[in-house]
């Protein structure tokens, strides 16, 4: 069986493990360890105290699963939705929403780096490995905007081998081509890779004078490495670039009676986002750890129509981090984390129309540390500690003329327990925290009340279990938790003129689950479920002063969504290869898009449906045929009330047909 999702999410039960066939048939069904690094050491997923899951190329791309705003479809408690476009990507983990635009709750790392907030939408590499997901808070390890948790991508770096695989997507939505050649430069010593891609997409909207079609984008992306690891030494130094390039005008909206037609409100909007990457990450093993850095530098053009309003903006980040991590391997009853981290961001945002230009430049210091000592073969502690300081300058020029500094401190704690059961069940307690910085609004107005913003400090309880049964045929992985965050940080106002600011307390409680049942051989059950409940304690709007909102959910946060996924493998006769077919379901509960919980601003729960069928014939040659939204469901993703025009929204992709061929040489 080819390996495909491994995302191991957490159980109440089963703590033995019965015999269920032979041992032969056992072992065969027996899934490899999965090792994590978005810990910052490697680990077995099994074995880290908290909420992990872990999604593979094969079920990504089996699924046209090509960008990462969408494996929501794959994680328990996860809602991933478009706001307005790709470049505002909305990450809900755990009821924890990235209401702002500019300060996510989720934060994207590729081989290490950060990226900036606006690449959430991005192309997944030809490369891909795979993409881990460590539910927040994730403060101790990764600072601001990690309350809702950390996605890192990881690819497989240049090697030995020699490689070149071509890829392309033919479907009645979208096509794509993409390439990728990797080589040893110098044997044992330097390699290098290049890939290259483009995805166009039609629009799902239509024009209201001419009912044409609405709404394309076109990506384009391409990225260049070069590795330095000679075998016999322990450096290994890797040096990156890559341009991606956005043009569309997806950022079409409908009032509430052309929801299901799809007829855009008669308004301009379309953007040319532009992102350059720059990486360079070292890696040196030392008789007391490996140490790393990792400095990156991204720059960020955005030109941007917006209801016929044109506001560009520009942003500038740098990057770097040191850290030391002791050889887990070692057998050492401590293992540990310990490093410095640097970030210098440049940004600029423009209203040429209303002669208003907003400047920020905000830097970033941290010293922060993680401890894993083992009590005994079973039992573990775990604690952290960071330290984060922040100094923002801001300047309004324009209508609004206003020009401020502030700086903020934030402490990181984290301690976890956990304690081995039996060698298939592990039980864990965590407590864990994080912030999301304060600042000063990027969208300068006359209407806006208050221009400074202070941080938002989150604090979460959770209790696990991760567990296997039947000879590894059973995985289930369970976690309730319960957070709570402190001058949360939300957008208030009117459209266009909102703008962040803190509105109250919100508490957050759940329950996670996820299971995987392999029956027999070839065949694969998967399920997770997440339940939340997401609500204001206490709310003061500064926009709204006198309105009380307590109890009223938090928007985005839906109270429950649920994925099942089947595949089953086939051997084909002759030596024709292996079939895959699978499918899908997806379950998003009712959604409020704003804090007032109003049934016009609202989606209802919908599930939605996919299919499909991957055949491998070889380790070069492959094909994938799916259907997505098999049922053409329709709903909203966003909206917002615009005054004198009324309630408007954005819609989810209908059912979208595609067949991708893969070779490999």
């Amino acid at each position: 069986m080819r390996s495909r999702l491994v995302h191991f999410t957490l159980p109440f039960f089963l703590l033995a493990t019965p015999a269920f066939a032979d041992d032969a048939a056992e072992e065969a069904a027996k899934l490899p360890p999965i090792t994590v690094t978005a810990t910052k050491q490697e680990r077995d997923v099994e074995k880290v105290d908290g909420l992990v899951s872990i999604a593979t190329p094969d079920e990504l791309f089996s699924r046209g699963i090509r960008y990462a705003d969408k494996v929501d479809r794959l994680f328990p408690d996860t809602n991933i939705r478009q706001r307005s476009s790709r470049a505002y990507s909305n990450f809900t983990i755990r009821g924890q929403s990235s209401v702002d635009f500019y300060n996510p709750t989720v934060q994207l790392y590729v081989d290490g780096l950060p990226q900036d907030p606006a690449t959430f939408g991005q192309l997944l590499p030809l490369d891909l490995e795979r993409i881990e997901l460590l539910y927040g808070p994730q403060g101790t390890l990764y600072g601001r905007n990690a309350v809702g948790g950390v996605m890192n991508v990881i690819t497989r770096k240049p090697d030995n081998e020699m490689r070149m695989v071509v890829s392309g997507l033919i479907g009645d939505e979208a096509h794509e081509g993409d390439i990728l050649l990797s080589t040893p430069i110098v044997e044992d010593v330097l390699y290098g890779d290049i890939s290259l891609a483009r995805r166009d997409e039609d629009g799902i909207y239509k024009d209201f004078f001419t009912n044409s079609e609405l709404g394309e984008t076109r990506d384009e992306q391409a990225r260049i490495r070069l590795r330095y690891a000679p075998s016999a030494s322990p450096l290994d130094v890797m040096l990156s670039a890559s341009r991606t390039v956005t043009e569309s005008d997806e950022e079409q909206f409908v009032l509430a009676a052309d929801r299901r037609s799809g007829v855009a409100f008669p308004i301009p909007a379309e953007y040319k986002l532009a992102l350059n990457s720059y990486g360079l990450t070292a890696t040196y093993d030392t008789d007391i750890g490996t140490f790393s850095s990792l400095t990156g530098y991204q720059t960020r053009q955005l030109d941007r129509v917006i209801f016929g309003s044109f506001t560009p903006e520009d942003q500038k980040t740098f990057s770097q981090e040191f850290r030391l991590v002791s050889d887990p391997g070692n057998g050492s009853a401590l293992d540990y984390v310990i490093g410095a981290y640097y970030q210098y961001l440049d940004f600029e945002r423009r209203v040429p129309a209303a002669l208003q230009t907003s400047q920020h430049k905000i830097a970033s210091y941290a010293l922060f540390g993680e401890t894993i000592w083992h009590i005994s073969d079973r039992l573990d502690i775990t604690t952290g500690l960071r330290l984060d300081y922040e100094e923002a300058e801001a300047i309004g020029s324009g209508a609004v003329n206003l020009r401020n500094e502030e700086s903020f401190t934030a402490l990181s704690p984290k301690l976890s327990l956990g304690y081995q059961v039996t060698e298939n069940a592990r039980l864990y307690a965590l407590y864990s925290s994080g912030f999301k910085p304060g600042g000063f609004t990027r969208n300068i107005s006359p209407a806006n009340i208050s221009f400074a913003y202070d941080p938002q400090y989150t604090h979460s309880f959770e209790l696990g279990l991760k567990a296997k049964a039947l000879n590894d045929r059973l995985h289930v992985d369970t976690a309730a938790y319960y957070t709570y965050s402190d001058d949360y940080q939300l957008f208030v106002g009117v459209q266009p003129n909102q703008y962040l600011q803190n509105a109250g307390e919100v508490v957050s409680y759940g329950l996670d689950l996820k299971v995987g049942v392999y029956p027999i051989d070839g065949l694969r059950l998967e399920g997770g479920l997440g339940l939340n409940h997401a609500t204001f304690e206490s709310y003061d709007n500064p926009s709204a002063p006198g309105v009380n909102l307590e109890g009223n959910r938090l928007p985005y946060a839906p109270r429950v969504t649920a994925n099942f996924n089947v595949e089953y493998e086939i051997g084909l006769p002759d030596g024709f290869g292996v079939l895959f077919p699978h499918a899908g379901v997806s379950y998003t509960g009712e959604v409020y898009f704003d804090e007032y919980n109003t049934a016009a601003q609202s989606q209802s729960g919908y599930s939605t449906f996919d299919a499909g069928v991957s055949w491998i014939y070889n380790d070069n040659l492959s094909a994938d045929f799916y259907v997505d939204n098999l049922t053409d469901k329709h709903y909203a993703v966003y909206g917002f009330h615009q005054l004198g025009l009324g309630d408007f929204y954005q819609l989810g992709r209908g059912r979208e047909v595609g067949l991708r061929m893969t070779v490999a040489f």
